[in-house]
């Protein structure tokens, strides 16, 4: 797996605890927010007076890693995120008025106030959450950092000094700081230009005319519903070759080249790049094709349409089969990577701030979940400070991986494809996230549909990709608007006693059908027994397990089928689910992160909760721990009382 620079791992949760949290079966008395004041005040006086190695102590043993050093050192103003050069501006941290919030007998969470300060701008503030262990009755110890806020804010403050103290010819490129300058002037006619988008070195503006709600500029995966405005497009020449009617206008021929896609309520439409509206927006979706004697195929409802090679709509197709024509839509069964390199054009915001390029995915991908709708890429025309690259944000690569080896039966009412996304992601939210994505191309109502699964499921953010040893993909359908999607993935999820934890293994999503698109039940539960009934196949499947306590003396070893400890597990989840107080107090640790919330108060019977489907599990589940033949009437008797 690619090796990641320490701010990625910094970035979305600086300390992950290494392995899971266990309650030890003595109960020390609870933590006291005083001492853990006093904890942290004593670790700040440290962090004042620069002593990293002192600092550290602070930590559990198992955390005195290179990248607790890497936070002490931006703590202490040694370095800046990227680890290695000064910082421009100083943090201090604020431990006397940190928020503590006692979580158990043995945990508590305190929210330190941090403070970002340079002589040449207004100080601003961010947050660290720290995770405070308490050893014994007179020692606490640090187990986890949460920084996402405080990375993310650090880069944007950082930006803000770096573009206050350096000139701008030294960070912008010509084009860019010329686009500044028109956009000003384009201001006397519109509300706000919020990007430029640099096409064989022309420069198109995207102008707003209304209101420009709080965070579009910034995040324009979608358009907020309090928003009152309206894009349009202006040309190098200044004249308005798209009309201020859209909710949303695409990349220069991001979708189909010499076109530009539109949006306006939901809807999909094209202009020409000389102002000719081709396609009027009007169509559910826009599926480009390779081919060359027609350009897309468009859905208007239950009817296709071709756009054609001069750009004219054909008559609606007669008996049009969207299966028929799969293969031909572009990027279909292709791998390949995005990044900054791989666009045409440069799209950036018209910010000094906010330094990333931008891409509008083509709606097609955004609509089957294969790509986010706005991707953020470094900016090749824009310099910041070193390692900016990392710490701006946005992503340095998207890969898209189709898996040609996993096909469904073609005799199915429906057919699967599957792919395997990872974004390389920078800045507050670094690491490598990787998805599985099915796509269903349903025969029976000829529309195809996308869903995007992340891997990770385990207790913490996790940002690693999947081993391999396990690979396992599937769709099924339940009935005509519920699928079955099970795919390999990240579980981390410790057994009674921590000695056994799964580490990978099929997880199962049950996909809806709403409003056209699949959406996934919600669920907590690890194993599938909330929406289905269990029979031997969800018994079976590949796990990776990891024997012994977590770190170098621990062994992983894979099993094709569902063990007695996670027999146990998946039955006692069922309970947990609604809340309940276990006898065992060990099984109310294992839950703890699974099925966390707000509200602490245990049950002590769950019985008037279980459903139809969760008593047949469980029944089903004890006839397997009790190794006895089942006796499937028997147990549909008792489930139906």
């Amino acid at each position: 797996m690619k090796t990641k620079p320490i701010l990625i791992i910094i970035a979305i949760v600086v300390l992950l605890i290494c392995g899971f949290l266990f309650i030890r079966g003595k109960y020390l008395s609870k933590p006291e927010k005083g001492e853990i004041t006093q904890f942290l005040n004593a670790f700040n006086a440290q962090i004042k007076a620069g002593n990293i190695d002192s600092a550290s102590a602070y930590f559990e043993d198992n955390q005195k890693s290179k990248l607790v050093k890497v936070l002490l050192s931006v703590l202490t103003n040694k370095t800046n995120t990227g680890g290695k050069e000064k910082p421009i501006f100083t943090v201090s941290l604020n431990t006397e008025d940190a928020l503590i919030k006692l979580t158990n007998p043995e945990f508590a969470t305190a929210m330190i106030a941090a403070t970002f300060k340079n002589a040449n701008l207004p100080e601003e503030k961010s947050t660290l959450t720290f995770t405070i262990h308490k050893m014994d009755d007179k020692n606490y110890k640090i187990t986890q950092v949460n920084a996402l806020g405080f990375v993310k804010d650090y880069v944007t403050y950082q930006a803000k000094v770096y573009n206050k103290i350096t000139p701008e010819k030294d960070i912008y490129s010509a084009i860019t700081l010329a686009a500044f300058k028109t956009a000003e002037k384009l201001k006397t006619k519109y509300d706000s230009v919020i990007w430029f988008d640099h096409v064989n070195s022309k420069t198109f503006y995207y102008v707003i005319k209304g209101k420009l709600p709080n965070g579009l500029l910034y995040d324009s995966d979608r358009k907020s519903e309090d928003a009152d405005y309206k894009m349009g497009l202006v040309d190098p020449g200044l004249k308005e070759i798209i009309p201020a009617e859209y909710d949303l206008i695409h990349n220069i021929s991001g979708t189909i080249d010499g076109l530009i896609e539109v949006e306006k309520d939901d809807k999909k439409g094209f202009y020409n790049l000389y102002g000719k509206l081709t396609v009027p927006a009007i169509y559910d979706e826009v599926y480009p094709l390779k081919t060359t004697e027609n350009l897309a195929v468009l859905k208007n409802g239950e009817d296709y349409f071709y756009l054609k090679a001069d750009s004219t709509i054909s008559d609606k197709i007669a008996d049009f089969k969207i299966a028929d024509i799969v293969p031909q839509i572009k990027t279909f069964g292709d791998s390949y990577t995005l990044s900054d390199k791989s666009s045409k054009n440069v799209m950036e915001y018209n910010s000094r701030d906010y330094n990333t390029s931008l891409v509008i995915s083509p709606s097609y991908l955004a609509d089957l979940q294969i790509l986010p709708k706005v991707i953020d890429f470094p900016n090749p025309l824009r310099k910041g400070p070193a390692n900016s690259d990392e710490e701006e944000g946005g992503s340095r690569s998207i890969d898209i991986a189709f898996d040609a080896d996993k096909k469904d039966d073609d005799s199915n009412w429906f057919q699967s494809a599957y792919y395997t996304i990872v974004n390389d992601y920078l800045g507050g939210r670094g690491g490598l996230y990787t998805s599985k994505n099915v796509l269903v191309v349903d025969k029976k109502h000829n529309r195809i549909l996308g869903f995007s699964a992340g891997i990770d499921l385990g207790e913490g953010e996790g940002y690693a990709s999947l081993s391999k040893t396990c690979d396992e993909s599937s769709t099924k359908a339940i009935n005509d608007s519920l699928f079955e999607f099970k795919t390999t993935s990240n579980l981390e999820q410790s057994m009674l006693g921590g000695n056994e934890a799964i580490v990978e293994g099929p997880y199962y999503y049950y996909l809806q059908l709403k409003s056209g698109k699949l959406v996934a039940l919600k669920s907590s539960r690890l194993f599938p027994t909330q929406f289905i009934k269990l029979d031997d196949s969800y018994l079976q499947g590949c796990y990776t397990i990891r024997v012994g306590p977590y770190g170098e003396s621990s062994k992983e070893t894979t099993i094709d089928h569902v063990n007695k400890s996670m027999l146990q597990y998946m039955k006692n989840e069922i309970f947990a689910s609604y809340k309940y107080r276990f006898k065992n107090p060990k099984w109310n640790d294992v839950f703890e992160y699974r099925f966390q919330s707000a509200d602490t108060t245990k049950n002590a019977n769950v019985d008037d909760s279980l459903t139809v489907i969760d008593k047949y599990n469980i029944a089903f589940i004890n006839n397997k721990l009790n190794e006895k033949p089942l006796n499937i009437k028997k147990i549909n008797a008792l489930t139906s009382r």
